[in-house]
Order: C-alpha cells, then sequence, then structure tokens
C-alpha cells in the first residue's frame, strides 16, 4: 500500500508543474504553476476557499508521498489529498451555469453534461490532468481503505 500511496502522492503533487491542457490557437499551455506562477502566497492569503483546498490537495499529496517513501504511508493524509478534486469537483459541477456564463464562450457547451464537456476537451487534455485525477483517485482509495476499513 504504502508503494502505491508513494506513487500516486508523486504523480499528484508533480502534476502541479506539468502541462494539463493545451488550447489550440489560444496561446500558451494550461498548469497550475504556470497560472499561480511567483503568485502562490498570494494566492494562499487572497484567495477564496477553493483555491486553499486545490493547493492543499497538491501539498497533502506531497506529503502522502513523502510519508510512503519513509514507509509509514499516512492513511488522513492520503484521505486529504484524494478528497481535494472531489470538492472541488462537486463544488463547480453544482455551479457549471454560472461558470459557463463567466467564460463568455462563443459556442454553448453544457458543463454538466460531462460527457459533451469530455467531448469539448479530449484533445486538449495532457498527462498533467491524467496524473492529477489519477494520482487523487488511488490516494483517495488508499486513504479510506486505511483509515475507515481498519475499523
Amino acid at each position: 500500500m504504502r508503494l502505491f500511496i508513494f506513487l500516486a502522492g508523486a504523480a499528484m503533487a508533480g502534476s502541479y508543474f506539468v502541462t494539463w491542457i493545451e488550447p489550440p490557437l489560444a496561446g500558451t499551455e494550461f498548469s497550475p504553476s504556470a497560472v499561480i506562477g511567483d503568485d502562490v502566497m498570494q494566492v494562499v492569503s487572497d484567495g477564496p476557499w477553493q483555491a486553499w483546498v486545490f493547493l492543499g490537495g497538491f501539498v497533502a499529496a506531497a506529503l502522502a508521498a513523502l510519508t510512503g517513501l519513509l514507509g509509514r504511508g499516512s492513511g488522513l493524509l492520503s484521505l486529504l489529498a484524494g478528497l481535494s478534486p472531489v470538492v472541488l469537483g462537486f463544488h463547480f459541477y453544482s455551479r457549471a451555469d454560472e461558470i459557463r456564463a463567466n467564460f463568455g464562450l462563443p459556442f454553448e457547451v453544457n458543463f454538466q453534461d460531462v460527457g459533451q464537456a469530455y467531448e469539448l476537451m479530449s484533445d486538449f487534455i495532457r498527462a498533467g490532468l491524467w496524473m492529477y485525477l489519477g494520482g487523487a483517485a488511488v490516494l483517495l482509495l488508499a486513504g479510506i481503505a486505511m483509515t475507515l476499513g481498519r475499523r
């Protein structure tokens, strides 16, 4: 289990620096480190709770990877890291219409239809997003198994 926690935590934490989305004709690629840049402290101090959850997920994943490497595999850190994208996903899914209106897209897309949104974005998704989501899924399952499975 510790090996899985180490690999998943390293993948999720490392995805902070890897390209997530590369839009055609839109300029630069998207990765959290490219978007946030050197303003991490400003995002943490002035950002909404979503920024705290997003950045905290990377920190928890890195700490989970470190504890997995040290042979102690923390179920709580794994659970927190794995839950961060789930919490953000539910929050943004519930506000999908508002977010679509704020984007001002020149075409109609229903973000509540996950299949349509994936079909639209599938050509632009790069390794970083898969590292983030895959690492989070493994950490979530490992966290559940380690914290709730012992009862």
